[in-house]
C-alpha cells in the first residue's frame, strides 16, 4: 500500500530538549526523557555455597593460569540493569504470575440476588420444574390469605426525590460518578492473555553459573553388626552403574565401631579430625537409571590367614552362645588385640553389600516432561516439537538443574535392614570382578549361592537431600551454608563421577586427583613378596621428608595423611587392588612433584626383632610432563634398588641409564598398574586448552625462551605464528573441557582481540584471529545437540555468560614481549587489524557481503545497486562524510607508517568497537556464522557500550556524542547486511526462513536496546530504513507484515516505549492532518473547518507518524494487515491485534501510568486506533 513505506523519524534528541523544557516540573520527569539512573552496571555477589570460598593454599605464588582460574571462579557477576526494563505487559505478569490466576487479585462483586435470603431464594431450585393443575378455590384461599399478610407488612421508605427534576447536565454527572465506582483499574489485563507464541518480545533472563549438583540422595548408616563383635570394622561406601561398568562417585569412609572396638587402634591414631566421624553421606547422580548399585564394602584388620579364614568364625559362632562358644569368642577377641596392636595401620578384605537404587529414582517422571513439552508447544512446527521433546528427554535423563528435578517428589525415606554380607574373593578384587557380581546378583539371587556369605546387620536409612542439610561437609570439606557446629557428626558431599559428560563451566576452584592401584605382578619374585601393599605418597621433592599432607585421611582419623597402604591379600604374589587415594593437589606444580610407590612384604607373624614391614621396591610417577598434569592409565616398573638421585624429573619407563645401574622387577617390564584421575578447575586435560593457556601466559609472565609446550620448544620469534594457531585450533578441542572452561577461554580470547601487544620488538595483533575463534566456538556449541537453548534458539550456557559474567577486557594489562629493542607498543591505529589484508578486497568484500549471502549464492544484485543501496543509507545520516569508513578502506595500505600517520586514534581499542569492526569486515563461513548467530555478539555489543558509558561517565552527555561516527557506520552497515540476509532467508524452506525469524528477533532486540544507549534519533533511522529495505525486497505481503510485527513488537515492549513516542505531545488542541490518512480517504463526512481539525486527531497521518514513530509504524502494520486480503493473512491479522492489544495491556499494568494526567496523554496517543477499527468493522466482524 502506498502509505506503508516508514516516514523519517524526528531529530528526537534535539526535539525532546526543546518540548520537555515547556512542560510542568511535575510531569517532565514522567513523560519527558529516560530518568537519570536509567542504566546501572551492578556488580552482584557470586552465591557461594560454603561458608568461604573454595581457594588454593596460603603462601604460594601462583602461575598466571591459576590465579585466572581463581578470579574467574571467585569475583563478581557483573549485571547491566536497566531501571524499569521488565514493565511490559508480558514480564509483568510473569513476575505476578500467570494471567489465568489475575483474577484473583481483583476486588469481589456483589450482586443484589447474592445478598437475598436463602429461605426467600425460591426460585434458586435444582432438578425438573413440574407443571401441577390447582383447584380453583384453593387459589382464591391463598391469594386472600396473601393480601392479609401483604397488609400487615410495615410499607417501603417514601422515595422523596424519585419525581424530583433534575437538568440533563446533573443527570449525566449522577451517572458519571456513579460509572466510576468500584471501577476496575487494569481492565485491559482482564482480557485473555496473550499468546506465548506470539509473545516474542519475551527474552528469559538466563539461569546463573553455578556447581553442578545432580540428583542427590543422603545415605545414613545406622548400624553394622555381625554376630560376634571381636574387632573394629570399616565401612566404605560407593555408587557404580552396571550398564557403563563405572564408578560413578568417590568413596566415603565410615566407622560404626564402639568406643571400645576403636580404642583397640588407638596407637595407630595420633589425632581424630571431626570431618572424619561422619556417617552420613549426601550422593549425587546426574543420570539416574537402574543399573545403579550402592555397593559398600567392609574391611578389618589385616590378620594371618585367608579371607575365608578370618571369616569362618563369622558364620558359625554367635555372641549369645555359651560355653565352649564364649571361649573361643573370648579367645578370637585376644587375638583381635594383638593384631590391632601390631597390625592396626593395615587393612585387608572382608566382606561386601550390594543395594540396588532402582527404588530410588522414578524414571516414569521422563514421559510426564514430554507429554508437558507436548502441552506447551502445541502450536509450535514439527521440527520445534521433535526438539523439544528431545530436550525434555535430555533433562530427564541427565538432571541437569537439581531444582527441578528433585529426587524428593520421587522417594520417601527408605529404611533398609539388610541381614545378608557377601564374603570378600581374594582372588577376584578388581573392579572388573565386582560388576560381574553386581550383574549376577541383578538377574538372579544364584549370586548367594555360588558366594559365602556372612550373617549380620546393617542398617541403612536411604532418603532424599534437603536442599539445606546443615553441618555438611564438601569434598575438600568446606562447611557448607548453613553450617550449625552443635551436631556430633557432620555430613559430608561425595564427589560425583558423572557416567557422561556434563556441560556445566567450572564456577568454583576444584584440584582434586584420584590415584588407583590396580594390580601388581610379583610371581616371578623371592617368596618373602607375599603379603604385599602399597604405601603411596605424594612428594614434593626426593628426600623422605618431602612428602606432603595432601591425601584424604579415611574415617576415625587425621583429615589429612602423608601416606596411605592398600588392603592386603593374604599369601598373593599378584594381588588386585581396589584402593582409592584421593589427593588434594598443590595449586602450583613443579618438576618435583611425583607420586611414590613404596611396595612391602608384611609380616603377619611376629618375629622377635623383625620390622613388621620388608621392603621389595619403588616406583614412581611424575605429576607432571611437559608442564601437563599426567592422568590416565599407566603400567609401570618396580625397582628393586633404593632410587638414584633426580629419579623423579624422568618417568620410570625412560629414566636414563645409571651408575650402579638400576635393578628392576621382571627386567625393567611394567608390572605395576595404576590409574590417575583428576577433577580439576585449573588443569583443562585437553592438548588444545593447554596449549592456548600456556601460550597466553607465555605473554603475560616472565618466561625464558625457548619454552616447552608438551613436546614442542617454541622460539621468541615464532611465538606469535603458534599463539595464532593455538587461536584457530580452539575449536578442536573436546566439547566437554571446552564448556567446562568456557568462562575463561571466551576472556582471554576477548582481552586478545583489543590487546596492544608487542613480540621480540614487533607488534602483534590477534584480533581477526580471537574474533574468528570465538565465532566458530559459537557455533559448536549452537550445533550441540547436547545443550539446550531457549525459545528465541540462544545457546543457554552462552546467554549466561553474557548476561552475568562478561566484562571489558583489562585495558591496563600490557602483553609486551621484550625483544629486539624492546619498544614499547608503537603508536597505532585500533584498525591495523587489518593490515594484512589489502584494503582494495577488505572494501570490495565488504560491498559484496551487503549484497549476497554466503549461504545464498542464488540471489542476484547487481554491484551498482549495492552501491546505492549503502550510499543511500550512509548519506540519510547527519554526520561528517570526510571521515567515511569507505574512503578508509580505499585509501589505506599495508604499510605500518602510513597507518600511523593516519588521524585515526591510536593505539588505544575500545571493545565495542572492535566487535562491530570484525563483525562488518568478516567474510565467508566466518560472516555466515556471525548472522545466524547475532544474538550473542548484538548482546556482547550492548554490554560492552554499556560498561563503556558507564565507566566514562557519560550518561549525562549529549547520547550524540557518546560514540564515534566511525561506530555509527559499523552498526548502519551491521543493521543493512542482516536485514538483507533476513530478506533472502525468509523466502526459503522452513528451516531457513525459521532462521531468518530469530536473527529478525535478535537484531530486534538489539536495536530495542541500542534505545536505552545511543543516539535515538540515528536508532529511529535504522528502525525505518529496516523497514523500508524489508517492504523492497518481499514481494508476499503477509510474509513482511509478520516480519515487521514481530520485529515492533518487541521494540514497542521497551519500558519508555511512552517517552520514545513522544507522547507528551499529544494534544485535544492538535492540527489537522495535512494530508489524507488511513481513515480520512474514504471520509466525505467532514463539512467544516472544525470537523476536519476534529477528526485529524483520529487519523494516522504523516505527521503523527514521525512524530510518535513506533506507534505509528505499529499502526501502519495493524492497518495494512487488516486491509489486506491474501492467503495466510489471517494469521497475521490475529498478530497484529495481539501486539496492540499487549501494548494496551502494558499500560494498565504500569504502575508509571497510574496518574490521571499521564492517562490522558495515553489515549489521546491511541486516538488513530480508533479510525483504524472503524474502517475495519467489516473485517473485525468478519469470523470466516
Amino acid at each position: 500500500p502506498s502509505f506503508y513505506d516508514a516516514v523519517d523519524p524526528v531529530d528526537f534528541e534535539g526535539f525532546l530538549m526543546t518540548q520537555v523544557n515547556n512542560l510542568d516540573l511535575d510531569l517532565a520527569q514522567e513523560l519527558g526523557d529516560f530518568p537519570e539512573d536509567d542504566l546501572d552496571v551492578v556488580f552482584t555477589p557470586k552465591e557461594c555455597r560454603t561458608l568461604q570460598p573454595s581457594m588454593p593454599e596460603d603462601g604460594v605464588e601462583l602461575d598466571s593460569h591459576v590465579k585466572d582460574c581463581v578470579q574467574t571462579y571467585v569475583r563478581e557477576w557483573l549485571i547491566v540493569n536497566r531501571k524499569n526494563q521488565g514493565n511490559s505487559d508480558t514480564c509483568s505478569l510473569k513476575n505476578k504470575g500467570s494471567r489465568k490466576d489475575f483474577h484473583k487479585t481483583l476486588q469481589k462483586q456483589t450482586f443484589e440476588s447474592e445478598t437475598l435470603d436463602s429461605g426467600n431464594a425460591t426460585f434458586q431450585q435444582v432438578g425438573p420444574q413440574h407443571v401441577h393443575a390447582v383447584p380453583e378455590e384453593a387459589l382464591r384461599t391463598s391469594l386472600a390469605c396473601s393480601d392479609l399478610e401483604l397488609r400487615s407488612l410495615q410499607p417501603d421508605p417514601r422515595l422523596e426525590h424519585l419525581l424530583r427534576h433534575l437538568s440533563a447536565e446533573q443527570f449525566e454527572r449522577l451517572n458519571e460518578e456513579a460509572r466510576r465506582t468500584n471501577r476496575h483499574p487494569e481492565l485491559l489485563a482482564l482480557y485473555p492473555s496473550v499468546d506465548e507464541e506470539d509473545a516474542v518480545e519475551i527474552r528469559p533472563v538466563p539461569d546463573r553459573p553455578k556447581e553442578h549438583l545432580g540428583n542427590r540422595i543422603l545415605v545414613k548408616l545406622q548400624t553394622l553388626k555381625f554376630d560376634i563383635e571381636i574387632e573394629p570394622l570399616f565401612a566404605c561406601l560407593a555408587l557404580y552403574d552396571i550398564k557403563e561398568r563405572k564408578k560413578i562417585s568417590e568413596n566415603f569412609h565410615c566407622d560404626l565401631n564402639s568406643d571400645s572396638l576403636r580404642g583397640l587402634l588407638r596407637s595407630h591414631t595420633p589425632s581424630i579430625d571431626l570431618s572424619t566421624q561422619a556417617r552420613s553421606a549426601v550422593f549425587s547422580v546426574t543420570y539416574p537409571s537402574s543399573d545403579i548399585y550402592l555397593v559398600i564394602k567392609i574391611e578389618k584388620v589385616l590378620q594371618q590367614g585367608e579371607i575365608g579364614d578370618c571369616a569362618e568364625p563369622y558364620m558359625v559362632l554367635k555372641e549369645s552362645e555359651a560355653g565352649k562358644t564364649k571361649e573361643k569368642i573370648e579367645k578370637l577377641k585376644a587375638q583381635a588385640e594383638s593384631f590391632c596392636q601390631r597390625l592396626g595401620k593395615y587393612r585387608m578384605p572382608f566382606a561386601w553389600i550390594p543395594i540396588s537404587l532402582t527404588s530410588f529414582f522414578n524414571l516414569s517422571t521422563l514421559e510426564r516432561e514430554i507429554q508437558e513439552a507436548e502441552g506447551l508447544n502445541g502450536k509450535g512446527s514439527s521440527s520445534d516439537k521433535k526438539a523439544t521433546l528431545l530436550q525434555a528427554r535430555r533433562l530427564s535423563e541427565r538432571s541437569f538443574n537439581s531444582e527441578e528435578n528433585y529426587p524428593a517428589s520421587n522417594f520417601k525415606t527408605i529404611p533398609l535392614t539388610l541381614n545378608t554380607f557377601f564374603k570378600q574373593e581374594g582372588d577376584r578384587l578388581s573392579d572388573e570382578d565386582l560388576f560381574k557380581f553386581l550383574a549376577d546378583f541383578k538377574r538372579s539371587s544364584s549370586l548367594q549361592r555360588r558366594i559365602k556369605t556372612l550373617p549380620g546387620t546393617l542398617k541403612v536409612e536411604i532418603s532424599p537431600a534437603p536442599e539445606n542439610i546443615g553441618y555438611c561437609l564438601t569434598p575438600e570439606l568446606l562447611p557448607v551454608k548453613p553450617f550449625s557446629e552443635n551436631r556430633n557428626r557432620p555430613h559430608k558431599e561425595i564427589l560425583e563421577f558423572p557416567v557422561r559428560e556434563v556441560y556445566v563451566p567450572h564456577t568454583i576452584y576444584r584440584n582434586l586427583l584420584y590415584v588407583y592401584p590396580q594390580r601388581l605382578n610379583f610371581a616371578n619374585r623371592l617368596a618373602s613378596a607375599r603379603n604385599i601393599t602399597v604405601k603411596i605418597q605424594f612428594m614434593c621433592g626426593e628426600d623422605p621428608s618431602c612428602a606432603m599432607p595432601v591425601i584424604f585421611g579415611k574415617s576415625s582419623g587425621p583429615e589429612f595423611v602423608q601416606e596411605i597402604y592398600t588392603a592386603i591379600t593374604y599369601h598373593n604374589k599378584s594381588p588386585d587392588f581396589y584402593e582409592e587415594v584421593k589427593i588434594k593437589l598443590p595449586a602450583k606444580l613443579t618438576e618435583k612433584h611425583h607420586l611414590l610407590f613404596t611396595f612391602y612384604h608384611i609380616s603377619c607373624q611376629p618375629k622377635q626383632g623383625a620390622s613388621v614391614e620388608t621392603l621389595l621396591g619403588y616406583s614412581w610417577l611424575p605429576i607432571l610432563l611437559n608442564d601437563r598434569l599426567q592422568t590416565g592409565h599407566y603400567s609401570l616398573p618396580v625397582a628393586l634398588d633404593k632410587l638414584p638421585l633426580h629419579y623423579s624429573i624422568h618417568s620410570p619407563e625412560k629414566i636414563p641409564s645409571q651408575t650402579p645401574p638400576i635393578k628392576w622387577v621382571e627386567g625393567h617390564k611394567g608390572v605395576f598398574i595404576v590409574e590417575v584421575q583428576a577433577v580439576s578447575s585449573v588443569h583443562t586435560q585437553d592438548n588444545h586448552l593447554e596449549r592456548f593457556f600456556t601460550l597466553c601466559h607465555s605473554l603475560e609472565s616472565q618466561v625464558t625462551f625457548p619454552i616447552r609446550v608438551m613436546d614442542q620448544k617454541i622460539t621468541e620469534a615464532s611465538l606469535e605464528h603458534e599463539l595464532k594457531l593455538s587461536i584457530i585450533c580452539l575449536n578442536s578441542s573436546r566439547l566437554e573441557p571446552l564448556v567446562l572452561f568456557l568462562h575463561l577461554v571466551l576472556d582471554k580470547l576477548f582481552q586478545l582481540a583489543v590487546q596492544p601487544m608487542v613480540i621480540a620488538g614487533q607488534t602483534a595483533n590477534f584480533s581477526q584471529f580471537a574474533f574468528e575463534s570465538v565465532v566458530a566456538i559459537v557455533n559448536s556449541l549452537h550445533n550441540s545437540k547436547e545443550l539446550s537453548k531457549d525459545q528465541h534458539g540462544r545457546n543457554c550456557l552462552l546467554a549466561s555468560y553474557v548476561y552475568y559474567v562478561f566484562r571489558l577486557p583489562d585495558a591496563q594489562r600490557e602483553m609486551v614481549k621484550p625483544g629486539g629493542g624492546g619498544s614499547a607498543v608503537s603508536t597505532e591505529s585500533r584498525y591495523y587489524t587489518f593490515g594484512r589484508t589489502s584494503a582494495v578486497s577488505v572494501g570490495s568484500k565488504l560491498l559484496q557481503s551487503r549484497v549476497i549471502s554466503c549461504s545464498n549464492p542464488d540471489i542476484t544484485v547487481t554491484q551498482a545497486a549495492a552501491d546505492e543501496e549503502v550510499k543511500s543509507i550512509m548519506s540519510s545520516k547527519p554526520m561528517d562524510h570526510s571521515s567515511s569508513r569507505m574512503s578508509y578502506y580505499i585509501e589505506g595500505t599495508n604499510d605500518m607508517s602510513g597507518l600511523c600517520a593516519s588521524t585515526r586514534p591510536s593505539n588505544k581499542k575500545h571493545f565495542h568497537e572492535e566487535l562491530a569492526l570484525q563483525m562488518v569486515v568478516s567474510t565467508g563461513m566466518v560472516r555466515e556464522s556471525v548472522f545466524k548467530y547475532a544474538w550473542f555478539f548484538f548482546e556482547l555489543l550492548i554490554k560492552s557500550m554499556a560498561q563503556y558509558v558507564h565507566n566514562m561517565e557519560k550518561q549525562d552527555n549529549p547520547r550524540r556524542t557518546r560514540f564515534s561516527d566511525r561506530f555509527k557506520d559499523d552498526i548502519t552497515t551491521i543493521v543493512s547486511v542482516i536485514t538483507s540476509e533476513i530478506a533472502a532467508l525468509v523466502v526459503k524452506p522452513p528451516k531457513e526462513s525459521e532462521q531468518a525469524e530469530k536473527i529478525n528477533i535478535s537484531l530486534a532486540f538489539f536495536l530495542y536496546d541500542l534505545l536505552s544507549l545511543m543516539d535515538r534519533g540515528f536508532v529511529f533511522n535504522l528502525i525505518k530504513h529496516y523497514c523500508n529495505q524489508l517492504s523492497n525486497k518481499l514481494n508476499s505481503l503477509s510474509t513482511l507484515i509478520s516480519m515487521r510485527l514481530e520485529f515492533l513488537r518487541i521494540l514497542c515492549s521497551h519500558e519508555h516505549y511512552l517517552n520514545l513516542n513522544l507522547f507528551f505531545m499529544t494534544s485535544a488542541s492538535a492540527p489537522a492532518s495535512p494530508s489524507p490518512s488511513l481513515s480520512s480517504q474514504n471520509s466525505s463526512s467532514c463539512s467544516s473547518f472544525q470537523d476536519q481539525k476534529i477528526t485529524g486527531m483520529f487519523d494516522l497521518s504523516a505527521e503523527y507518524r514521525q512524530q510518535h514513530f513506533l506507534t505509528g509504524l505499529l499502526f501502519t502494520e495493524l492497518a495494512a494487515a487488516l486491509d489486506a486480503d491474501s492467503e495466510g493473512i489471517s494469521k497475521v491479522q490475529r498478530k497484529a491485534v495481539s501486539a496492540v492489544l499487549s501494548l494496551l495491556s502494558s499500560h494498565d499494568l504500569d504502575p508509571r501510568c497510574s496518574k490521571k494526567e499521564v492517562k490522558i496523554k495515553i489515549a489521546a496517543l491511541y486516538l488513530p486506533l480508533v479510525g483504524i477499527i472503524l474502517d475495519s468493522v467489516p473485517q473485525l466482524h468478519d469470523f470466516t
